[in-house]
Parts: C-alpha cells; structure tokens; sequence
C-alpha cells in the first residue's frame, strides 16, 4: 500500500454524513447503478465485522426486502457517479449497539469490504442424499421420492436392488416383505432459530410417504439402487382354459370325458397331498366337486374322480348311480374349466415375465422380480414306487420324528427330506433339511414353502416346534485320466464315462448327508465298456456356503471364492493324492447355529467340475 501524506482515506461517515443517524441505516447507496432492481426484490449486505481498534474479525451477513429505488447522482473526493439507493424495511444494523455502529463507519475498512448482493433467484433446493443402506425392521424409516397412494399396513411389497457388500458391486437381489406402518408427511427438520428450536419443514418440500416394513431384510441394499413395488399379486403356472367336454347320459354308469389341453394344472396347497386341482366340472351349469374314489359316495353325490396316464392326460369319471349321481342327459350340457401347464419349466428367471395374455382394466406392464420357485415335474414311476409306501407310513397324524421326514418326503414339489430332532440352544425341535424335486429352488416365500409350514402345523403336534431349512449344496470336483481298450475310440466311450459318474453322483442318486466315496467313483469308470485303467486324480467338494465374518450366519460363495477353493483341492490331490472320502454334513448345532443338512453331487450345469481326459497308449 501507498501511503500519500495529507491523504485520509474516506469512511461511509465522511461520505455520507447523515448515516450517523441511526434511523439513515434503512438506506443502502449502490454502484454502480443497477436498474434492475425494483421495490419489492430481496439484498443481502454483506460487512465486515470490527473490534474496538477497528481489527476485521469476520464477516456478517444480513437479508432485507428492497422498499423503493432511487436513481441519483453523488459526489466523494472530487468524483461524481450514479448510483441505486436502496430503503430497505429494516435498519440494516439494527442489531449493534450505537458505539459498534459508529466503528464501522469510521472506519475505512467498512467502506472497502462491504459488498450488496442483488437480483435475488430463487432456486430449487437440491435434496439432500441419504447413505445409509436400506435393512428394512420396525427401526428403519423408508422415505419414498414422492407422494403414493393406496399403500396400507399389511400389504405385500418387493424390494429390489443392489446388496451392500464391502467391495463387490453389482450384485442385485428382491425380497417380499409385508408392510407394518404407512404414512404421508411432509419430511422434517430441527430448525434452530434465535427464540426456540421449532420442527418446521423444509421451505418448498414436497410430501412423502414413509413406510416401516414388518421384518429386517434379509439383505442390506444400497439406497440409490433400492426400488419398492407395490401392486404384488400372486401368480402360479398354468393357463385358463374353458372347454365343453360333451354331452351327459343318464343311462350310462361311470361315464368319463377326457381333458383336450393336457397336462392338468396342480397348484401347491396345505393339505396332505401338497396340491390342489384347477379342473372345475358344471352340469347344467351346476359345480360338481372331485372325491379321491368312488367307494363311500351317496347315489346322489354330485361328485367325480380323475385319472391321468402316462402321457399326462386327464379323464374326468363319473359316478354310477350308485356310488356317486350318473350325469343328468343333455346336450353339451357337461363343460369344464382348467389350467393346464406343469413342471420345471414354470420356474421362471427374474423379470422373465413381461407379457399378459390379458389385461385387466388398469393394468400397463407386469414384470417378476422374484423368480419363480417349487414347480416340478409329476412323480416317475420309480419316484412313486419309492414313494408309495411312505404315503401309509404317517397316516396324516406326525407323532414320531421319522412321521414329520416320511409326510415331508411324499409332499408335492419336495424330492428328499431328512428330519432330526436337534436343541436350538434353547429347546428340542425337530429340524427338517428339504430339497425341491429335482433340486427345484425352493424360496422361503414361495406358496410350496408355506403350504408345507402349514400343513405341519395341521397334521403335527401342535406343542412340537419345528424348523424348516433348504439343503446345502455340495458341489463335487472331480478329474480322472482313462485309458481305453485297443480299437475303442474316445469319441465314443467318453460320453458313456461322463454319464456313468453323472448318474452315480447324480440328484436323485444320493441323500441328504450322504458322503461320496472315491472307491464308488472308481468303479463306476471301470464297469463302462473299453475302459482299461483308471487314474482319478482330483476329488474333492465345494460347499456352496461359507460362514460370514462377524455374524453367524452363512452366505453364498462368490464365484471367485468358489474358482479359489477348486483351486485348492487341485493342489492338494496334486500332492497327497486325491480324497478318498468328501464328507456331507448332517444338520448339527454348532457355532450358536443351526445348520441345515448338505447334499453332495455332480452337477451337469457345471462342466468343469467333471474333467476326463484319455491317457494315449
């Protein structure tokens, strides 16, 4: 700074005398002029702050409502300018005392550092992110990004989205879970003012919906990935059919039609069996009811039975005027409506579902979150001579622990059960390790799941707790080297080979807790014709589930751990020769938990975990 002698530097009080005045504070000059702003508008004077020796100690903002503008000309030091003067509502030091007041304007700091902020726009308020993972519970306010409509307590949602996992990304999940509380509100905030702390909401806030959801997930999600839907409905295999089956005759006993679009839709119930039929029967327009058999019913019964063959068609029979009402005569008069569409190829992927055959008034799109789970295929013969005698065995009275395995087993939509009475820690349960025919998925909230809970509870002992957990799987590895006969080719005899251990390690081949023996698979190899020799050189298996750090729960391996694991059985048959044994775990109590049974195969949807390879002569 250049300090001229004879110069003093010129202070809001030199300048404008009459600013000494404290009723003159309700004036601001501005310049250059600005005929922009108008009475009515807002400006923010922004001052320094002084001590007692005129020392800036910080800066002090204040807000004003602009009351009139004026365009006028002022002179200071010999200059001359236009300039805006402001009369605002309220004295802009109105807050200081007098001998605060008189620093600032004697002080050419004032001058230089104050700053008027005009030509207010206002803005939209940006919303402020919330980070924090979305884990559902009673604790756990969920606000939606906008008002919604018609969600109540007790309604089903889905939520979908990414999983909170420290270091991964990407890997999304959906979960049903029920609402416990709703409610519409304006979001709140503590605003501390200088007479009270008031809850007031935010200026230009929107109203939300906040919801509470019944249970914690079982998985956190990442809150800008999470989306909630709302319209659930329930939805099973199988389209609607309504078709005429003929015509009735009085005269003739046990008349029987035959349904035109096999196979016969059964949905999961909880009953005995595990299904219900769809097949609806009218005469003359009149509902007639199914029976189990004909023996026992009335001569009047409106009643009929069904019979399905092997290629999977269904013949409706009716009764013979004894046990059970012949059909009235008449003309087309017998109708029938079903669905028909069973088995695996119901269990479709997530969002695999994009089409309605028809559409109900309202309805835009419809899409699965959830993938479908607990279809399966009808019974073999082998899997009903298997079955057969474990339907008698339990009679629909579970007493005994084997009662709670053989009911389970014989369950439509279950392939093995394995019952065994364990101690949570706290009390003797009977724990039941399931897996779905075929090791179909089977999803905790899926209708084969809860049918299956309820029907428990129905035929059981009411006192009895019970606990229902899916199979573990154990996926085995295995690697050999074959040598052939002399004139065999490899072609053809490794498909033989790689079926042989498919089938003796396969799903329907082994049990709940039932360990693979390497002498098993040695001989199976051996019984293929033109196989010399033998070298199986891995065996092993992996667990699909590990225990999770800090928590005693069990979580799915990522395929890189799995990649890692096969890895090291590698390594370790490499060095000390392959297992001779993989052990499969029975369901136990340990680490404060209970553990579910594991099931240990070869699977034919994983091709590198069965390697063969011809030894050349």
């Amino acid at each position: 700074m250049i300090t001229v002698q004879g110069y003093t530097p010129p202070t809001l009080n030199s300048l404008w005398p009459d600013l000494t005045n404290l009723q003159g504070l309700k004036r601001v000059a501005i310049e250059p002029q600005d005929e922009q702003v108008k009475s009515g508008d807002w400006a923010v004077v922004e001052r320094p702050t002084l001590d007692a020796n005129s020392a800036v100690t910080g800066q002090a903002h204040s807000i004003h409502e602009v009351s009139d503008v004026q365009a006028v000309a002022m002179s200071a030091l010999g200059f001359s300018a236009k300039v805006s003067l402001l009369t605002v509502k309220d004295p802009w030091l109105s807050e200081l005392t007098e001998a605060e007041v008189m620093v600032l304007l004697a002080s050419p700091v004032t001058l230089r550092q104050t700053v008027v902020y005009t030509r207010a726009e206002e803005l939209e308020l940006a919303q402020e992110p919330i980070l924090q993972p979305v884990c559902g519970g009673t604790d756990d306010l969920i606000e939606l990004d906008g008002f919604y409509e018609g969600l109540e307590a007790g309604r089903w949602v889905i939520v979908s989205g990414e999983r909170e996992i420290d270091g991964t990304s990407g890997v999304r999940f959906s979960e049903l879970s029920m609402l416990s509380t709703v409610s519409q509100s304006v979001r709140m905030q503590l605003q501390q003012s200088s007479q009270d702390g008031d809850i007031a909401p935010l200026r230009g806030d929107k109203t939300h919906t906040f919801i509470k959801l019944a249970e914690r997930l079982a998985y956190c999600f990442k809150r800008d990935t999470v989306k909630i839907y709302g319209n659930v409905v329930l939805a099973t295999h199988g389209e609607t059919r309504t078709e005429s089956l003929g015509s009735g005759d009085g005269s003739k006993p046990l008349q029987e039609f035959t349904l035109k679009q096999p196979p016969l839709t059964f949905v999961p119930a909880s009953n005995s069996a595990g299904v219900d039929s769809t097949l609806k029967v009218y005469v003359n327009d009149v509902q007639w009811h199914e029976s189990n058999t004909l023996f026992g019913l009335q001569a009047r019964d409106r009643r009929f039975v069904t019979q399905t063959d092997d290629e999977g068609k269904t013949t409706v029979v009716f009764g013979n005027g004894r046990e059970g009402a012949r059909l009235p005569t008449g003309i087309e008069n017998v109708r029938a409506v079903y669905r028909n569409g069973i088995g695996k190829g119901g269990n479709v992927k997530t969002e695999q579902i994009s089409l309605l055959s028809t559409r109900p008034l309202g309805a835009k799109e419809v899409i699965n979150p959830l993938p479908a789970s607990g279809g399966a295929d009808k019974e073999t013969r082998d899997q009903a001579r298997k079955n057969a005698p474990l339907a008698v065995m339990a009679l629909d009275r579970l007493v005994s622990v084997q009662d709670y395995e053989d009911f389970t087993r014989v369950f439509a939509g279950i392939g093995k059960a394995r019952a065994a009475e364990l101690s949570d820690g706290r009390r003797q349960i009977v724990h039941l390790t399931i897996a779905g025919a075929d090791d179909i998925p089977i999803e905790t909230h899926s209708d084969l799941y809860r049918n299956l809970t309820a029907a428990l509870r129905r035929f059981g002992d009411p006192y009895q707790p019970f606990r229902i957990e899916l199979r573990e799987l154990k996926l085995l590895v295995l690697s050999a080297r074959v040598r052939l006969d002399s004139d065999y080719l490899w072609e053809k005899v490794e498909p033989k080979i790689r079926a042989a251990l498919l089938d003796l390690f396969s799903f329907e081949r082994r049990e709940l807790g039932q360990d693979a023996l390497l002498s098993e698979a040695f001989s199976a190899v051996q019984k293929v014709t033109g196989v010399g020799y033998v070298d199986i050189d891995t065996f092993g298996g992996v667990a699909e589930k590990i225990a999770d750090s800090g928590s005693q729960a069990r979580r799915l391996r990522t395929p890189a751990e799995i990649a890692e694991e096969v890895q090291t059985i590698v390594e370790q048959s490499s060095s000390e020769g392959p297992a001779h044994r993989v052990s499969v775990n029975l369901a136990d109590f340990e680490d404060q938990a209970l553990r579910p049974a594991q099931l240990a195969y070869l699977s034919p949807l994983v091709p590198a975990t069965l390697i063969l390879n011809e030894v050349p002569r």
